[in-house]
């Protein structure tokens, strides 16, 4: 069955990459409505969908939008939205970026435990699939192979010299996202940080919200040896919430937004059969 939430919420903090204070209001919709975005901040308040179709950037995070909006960074938002199957939504944002919290998906998911989940009267389509499905760019590779359960394997590359690779298994049918997933934390590295505020990213960025990376390591401690993995299956199962919902076992290398997003509209154009 669809869900939605059972009663309102609202919470501010600043936007990641904007650094800008911004509040998010959820209300429930009735079924068949999907997770709509609205910039009550623009005139005539412009409404987005949370779909693959909608992606505009993928550049350090992912953005939907329209010839009248953006809303950058929904990635640990939409992580949490759909772990819970929530289905519809209507989201009001006041600014181009929900609040990155502390960086993870954990007072997001609990503000929507607190809010309580509502089942509604229609059924939700699940898609299973048939064949595998593949995606590469470089040494990024992405493949979802048939599967009765959600699951990702990712594979995380420490080019870095101070962080080895990491390897993070997740089975949403059988193991806690709000203990293993939703509290891995953003990361960056402080060699990048100075380029990044230039082009205007990462403004509000800080030990607060991220993990920092310099020459020895992390500079905060981490909350699991293998945080950077962890973080990495949190944004994709946000990535793969604007794809149609499906049942499969996702193989991750070295996989970032972008590459995630071409999975996505490849799983829609196989599983929907259209562009």
């Amino acid at each position: 069955m669809q869900h939605t939430i059972k009663q309102k919420f609202s919470y501010t903090g600043i936007g990641l990459h904007t650094g800008q204070n911004v509040t998010i209001t959820c209300y429930p919709l009735p079924p068949k409505q999907g997770i709509i975005f609205k910039r009550i901040d623009l005139d005539g308040e412009p409404e987005i969908k949370a779909d693959v179709d909608n992606i505009t950037s993928t550049n350090r995070c992912t953005t939907i939008g329209s010839q009248e909006a953006d809303i950058n960074t929904v990635e640990h938002f939409l992580s949490v939205i759909n772990i819970l199957e929530i289905d519809n939504l209507l989201v009001e944002i006041d600014a181009n970026e929900p609040p990155v919290t502390d960086g993870s998906g954990k007072v997001f998911y609990d503000l929507f435990m607190e809010a309580g989940i509502a089942e509604q009267y229609a059924a939700k389509e699940i898609y299973q699939l048939d064949e595998a499905i593949y995606v590469k760019e470089g040494d990024q590779y992405l493949t979802v192979l048939p599967d009765e359960d959600f699951k990702i394997s990712y594979t995380f590359v420490g080019d870095h010299e101070s962080i080895p690779d990491q390897f993070f298994e997740y089975n949403a049918a059988q193991e806690n996202y709000q203990e293993l997933v939703a509290p891995a934390r953003t990361f960056g590295f402080a060699h990048e940080v100075e380029k990044l505020q230039k082009a205007g990213l990462a403004l509000g960025g800080s030990l607060d919200n991220a993990v920092l990376v310099d020459d020895d390591g992390p500079i905060n401690k981490l909350r699991f040896e293998d945080e950077f993995a962890r973080h990495k299956v949190l944004d994709l199962i946000g990535d793969m919430m604007l794809a149609p919902s499906f049942k499969g076992h996702i193989i991750a290398v070295r996989s970032g937004h972008t590459l995630n997003s071409k999975l996505a509209k490849k799983l829609k154009k196989k599983l929907l059969g259209r562009n």
